[in-house]
Formats: C-alpha cells, sequence, structure tokens
C-alpha cells in the first residue's frame, strides 16, 4: 500500500508528516542539522544531499518522498562500499577484492562461501566460511565532485572538496575450480551486500564472457544507460563468467578528476554486473588522473609494474590470464609518452620495448592456447572521431610489429563509441584479408546504422587481427565516417591508412542505445552476439552475430630474451628454452607433444 504524505509549507520550506516515519522533520532535514556527514559513508550522505536538495528546490510529494527514501538508506560510515571482484592470478583456483571504506575505517576483510545465492545467515552460521583479512591503504586526497558540474549542482559540495578514503584488497587463492561462490566485505557488523561468482572449471571447455565499455559516468543519465544496459547484460547472459571493460568508466579525468563519478559507476551504473560476476578492467584516456583513482578501485596483477623498467601509470593495468583455450593480454597504450616517444616518426619507448617484450614474453610462454584475445582501451584501427588523433599512426607503427609478431587474434577496443568489426588486418599491409571473409550478409546500408551494409560473417584470423569496437555500454556516442570523408582524411595527412573504408568488412554504425556484447569462446570458434538494451527491465534485442576462427596453431614470438634472464624451471610449469616451450615433470623436462627431452646436449 502507498504511504500517506501530509505537506504543511513553514516559511517557503516543506514540512512533511509522513505515516510510519515518523521521527522524520524534514524541516530539520532540509536544516541540515540532524544528519551529519562524518556519521555516514560518503555515498550514502551524498545521495542523501542530493535528495534534499531537490527537495529544497521542488517540495513535491514525489521529491520528499525520495528524500524519505534517502534518509533511511544512509549508511554508518564504518561500513564498506565500491566492492569488486578481479580476475588476479589463475581464474581456477584465484580471485581478488577490493572496497572503500571512509578515511579511518581501516579494519576488513572477506568472507567467501562456496554456496550459490547464500545470505547472511549462511555467512553467520560459519560453516566452511573462508575468511581473508584485507591489506587497508589510505589513498591520496581525491576530488570528489570536481569538474563534474552535475554533482556539484545537485549535491550542494563545491568543486574543491577533497576526501580521503581506504582502499582494500585481498587475494583468495587455493579455491576449488568450477565452483559458484558467494562473497561480501567489511568487518563484524558491517558487511556489504553478498555478491557471485565462479571460478573456472578444471577442464574448462567452452565459455562465455560480456564485453562492455565506455560508460563515461558524469550524471544521471549517464548512469541510468550504462545501468540499463549493465541490467540487460546480466539478464540476457546469465552464463557469463566475468566482464571486459577496456576504460573510459568516467568522463572527467586529470587533477580534478571526479571522484564522485568513480562512486557511482561502483554503486549504481554496473552494480547489476559487478554483483554477479568479476571484472576485467584496463583504463581509459577519461580515466587518467594523478590522484590514481583507477589503482585505488581495482584488484588485478601488477607483476608488470614489478618487473618491466618503464612502469604503466597505474598498478594493474598491464596483465594477462588464461581462461580455457583462451590468452587474454589486457594492456594499457595510454603511457605510449613514457621515457621518450615522437609522433612524427612514430616511435615510443614504452611500446616498443617493454610492452612489446611483454607481449612476446607472454603470448611464447602461453603458445598452446588456441586463441588470443588483447584488450585495450585505445584503437589501432577505428572508423569514427578517434580516426584522425594524433595517436593512432604511432600506435599502428609501434604494435603492428607486435600483433603480428604474437599473431593476436581478436582485438578488443573502446574508444570509438561506434559499432565496428575491422579485418581481418594484414598488419604489413594494412589491408583487409578478403579471403578470410565468408558467411556474410548484405543489408541496406544507413549512413549511421550501417555504413558498410554489412551484418554477421565469420573471420579467419590465421594471417591477421580482427579488430573489434562494440560502441558504447552508455550515452556518448559518435557516428561512422564514410568512405569520402576517410579518403579526404587520408588526402590531407589526417590519418596514414589508404583506402581505410575497406577495412570495414562488417556491421560498422551507431546502435543508437546503450549496446553490450556476449562473447563465447568455443572449440571451433570465438563467437559474437551483441545487442542494445531496450529499457529499464532489463530487456534486449540482438543487432549482430558474427565468429573468429583459427584454422592453424599460433607460432612462439622471440625478441624478449634479452629482457631478464631465463629463471629455473620449476615443478610442474612452463619455461622457455631456444624459443621452444617445455614443462618439468617429475625432474625431467618435456616439450608440448609429451615427448622427454636433454637440454644439456
Amino acid at each position: 500500500m502507498r504511504k500517506l504524505f501530509s505537506i504543511i509549507i513553514l516559511s517557503g520550506i516543506a514540512a512533511v508528516m509522513y505515516a510510519g516515519i515518523t521521527e522524520l522533520d524534514p524541516v530539520v532535514v532540509l536544516a541540515d542539522t540532524n544528519y551529519n556527514a562524518a556519521d555516514f559513508t560518503v555515498p550514502s550522505y551524498t545521495e542523501f544531499l542530493m535528495a534534499k536538495e531537490a527537495a529544497k528546490a521542488d517540495p513535491t510529494e514525489a521529491k520528499l518522498q525520495t528524500l524519505v527514501d534517502k534518509v533511511a538508506a544512509l549508511q554508518d560510515k564504518e561500513n564498506p562500499y565500491n566492492m569488486v571482484a578481479n580476475i588476479n592470478g589463475d581464474p581456477h583456483t584465484c580471485m581478488a577484492f577490493c572496497w572503500l571504506t571512509n578515511e579511518g575505517i581501516e579494519e576488513g576483510e572477506v568472507q567467501i562461501l562456496a554456496k550459490k545465492d547464500a545470505t547472511d545467515e549462511d555467512f553467520e552460521a560459519g560453516t566452511d566460511v573462508i575468511t581473508i583479512a584485507a591489506t587497508p591503504k589510505t589513498t591520496l586526497r581525491l576530488v570528489y565532485t570536481g569538474s563534474c558540474l552535475y554533482a556539484r549542482k545537485y549535491s550542494g559540495i563545491p568543486g574543491n572538496v577533497q576526501y580521503k578514503y581506504v582502499s582494500h584488497k585481498a587475494l583468495a587463492e587455493n579455491l576449488t575450480p568450477g565452483t559458484e561462490y558467494s562473497w561480501r566485505v567489511g568487518y563484524p557488523g558491517h558487511w556489504s551486500k553478498i555478491a557471485q561468482f565462479r571460478t573456472e572449471d578444471e577442464n574448462q571447455g567452452e565459455f562465455t564472457f560480456l564485453y562492455m565499455t565506455d560508460s563515461h559516468i558524469m550524471n544521471a543519465l549517464y548512469i541510468k544507460q550504462a545501468r540499463r544496459c549493465a541490467l540487460a547484460a546480466v539478464k540476457a547472459v546469465p552464463e557469463a563468467r566475468f566482464c571486459v571493460f577496456p576504460g573510459d568508466f568516467v568522463e572527467d579525468g586529470s587533477y580534478n578528476n571526479s571522484e564522485w563519478e568513480w562512486e557511482r559507476w561502483f554503486e549504481e551504473a554496473l552494480n547489476p554486473v559487478i554483483m554477479q560476476m568479476p571484472i576485467v578492467p584496463t583504463d581509459g584516456n577519461h580515466d587518467d588522473s594523478p590522484n590514481i583513482n583507477y589503482t585505488y578501485h581495482f584488484n588485478t596483477d601488477n607483476e608488470f609494474n614489478k618487473k618491466y623498467n618503464i612502469k604503466a601509470q597505474f598498478d594493474g593495468i598491464v596483465y594477462n590470464f588464461i581462461y580455457g583455450d583462451a590468452l587474454f593480454l589486457v594492456f594499457s597504450m595510454q603511457d605510449f609518452w613514457r621515457e621518450s616517444y615522437s609522433y612524427k616518426t612514430g616511435t615510443s619507448t614504452y611500446l616498443t620495448l617493454d610492452l612489446g617484450r611483454w607481449f612476446r614474453r607472454k603470448t611464447a610462454e602461453n603458445a598452446d592456447t588456441k586463441y588470443r584475445i588483447s584488450l585495450a582501451h585505445f584503437n589501432l584501427f577505428s572508423g569514427s572521431d578517434h580516426s584522425t588523433d594524433s595517436e593512432p599512426p604511432l600506435f599502428r607503427t609501434t604494435m603492428l610489429p607486435t600483433f603480428k609478431d604474437c599473431e593476436i587474434d581478436l582485438a578488443l577496443q573502446g574508444h570509438d563509441h561506434t559499432y565496428e568489426v575491422i579485418g581481418p588486418v594484414n598488419p604489413d599491409t594494412r589491408t583487409p584479408i578478403l579471403n578470410a571473409i565468408s558467411d556474410r550478409k548484405e543489408v541496406a546500408k544507413d549512413a549511421n546504422k550501417n555504413a558498410t551494409g554489412y551484418e554477421g560473417g565469420t573471420y579467419r584470423t590465421d594471417d591477421g587481427t580482427l579488430y573489434f569496437i562494440g560502441a558504447t555500454c552508455g550515452e556518448k556516442r559518435y557516428y561512422p565516417h564514410s568512405r569520402q570523408r576517410m579518403e579526404n582524411d587520408y588526402n590531407n595527412g589526417r590519418h596514414d591508412v589508404e583506402n581505410y573504408f575497406d577495412l570495414f568488412t562488417g556491421m560498422f554504425g551507431q546502435p543508437g542505445a546503450p549496446s553490450f556484447s556476449k562473447i563465447t569462446v568455443k572449440s571451433d570458434c570465438i563467437e559474437i552476439n551483441s545487442y542494445i538494451a531496450l529499457n529499464d527491465d532489463g530487456d534486449s534485442r540482438l543487432i549482430n552475430s558474427m565468429k573468429v576462427v583459427r584454422t592453424k596453431p599460433h607460432g612462439v614470438p622471440t625478441g624478449f630474451e634479452d629482457l631478464a634472464p631465463e629463471k629455473k624451471p620449476q615443478e610442474g610449469k612452463k619455461f622457455i628454452r631456444n624459443n621452444n616451450i617445455y614443462i618439468l615433470h617429475n625432474g625431467k623436462t618435456y616439450n608440448l607433444l609429451g615427448a622427454e627431452v636433454n637440454l644439456s646436449k
């Protein structure tokens, strides 16, 4: 039954007699004498402030109802927020966790239970609950609303207000493969909601993951659109094991990076996905900030920054993992400027040396995986507004040799906000490999929705990489450039790819709604099904289906041996000698075919 209001106007301020919550006096609430920021979590108090500002400006029943709801939703200052699980280590047995608390709240742990949809009562029973203490780290002072005019306007918090937080990180190891787990974070008396994940199966066959990108959280509309997409994704693809997200979580980077935008990404926009599966992230250009907000929010493997000479700007934005028969190479091209670089010559010390060697080492160490999938925000190839940026020619010059040597099958990109199927691209000639495409459908061309007039298709990546951009899960949209525009841009020196439009061999257009992709790694292909979100009820519509196939085994790249001396082989671990892969078992060395070899000869 709907609760009833009786609204009285007192000195221009709405007072309310609210049936069922008699202790609430909005005159007191609106005067801000009863609720102190120091007593509550930052996110819940800001939501309360926004409701209060809205009720001041428009004291209608609906706004007062929202204010009542936000007062009821205030969280004690000790409670955790911005929780997320991340793949970090072997997905069979490991899972990493990260969350924030208010400054000074350093106690924290993650509890894990091998039960799907567990309840608080299940955790309180204590049976078989895994408890891992977190490592707390107090953040820098983070600008809260900063450049975000929306947050400043509707919360009343000035742009120069800064908060410190405590970032908690924990890593679970020795989990059971193929198991559904529930998890929560906090400490006794102050627990989060309960989320879910599943470890990789012991002998993982076919599996599915989600791809979403470029939410650009900046206001209520962007939050709504990204949340609509997240709800649709978990409804359409409940079997997804994880969600890859290649950057631009927020809109406002730089020194004025708005932490409120990050907060809303976790608490609202992508929360439906976060509560069901781990996130596989890397940074976008709008996420860049010397405040290192990104680093505080995720707990991904940081081996690259520990071992390589030129460090990435954030921890855990360059890492890899194997899932099923696929090697995932997650990386950032944002740091092309580190050490030395030149737009004119297309050179970057970071991309060519450290990142290039990391790519070759990881693909050589895992050469027996059938598929190689990269994930980055910036584009090597794209067909909309970012195609004429300064960086892509530099990226193509430095990274195409690496993609060629490492034989990357599928490059998942972000940044361009348009749905783009590109290639497979010959890395030497920068031309499409047309005889590697089959089963493509011809449909009506549309300058905005589908400039090529192609849908579907099967793309063979034996000799080149398929590049894919799945538009945006949010509101910020670009539109495809025409063939004539691309030719004019080439002739005017705005990009360096001749006959650029020919690279767009599949669907190429703006879906006009938040979009996500279901990507399934099968024994015979990688299947990509893309959808748009239709409403707030989680409904979606399929817009494109295609396949990526590989018919010949990968080679073993070289060019990384001088980076560091080869380590002593470890029992049960793969190692490289003379550009070949071996494994040590019971003190004996075997090649990948299972034949014993003697490397001392």
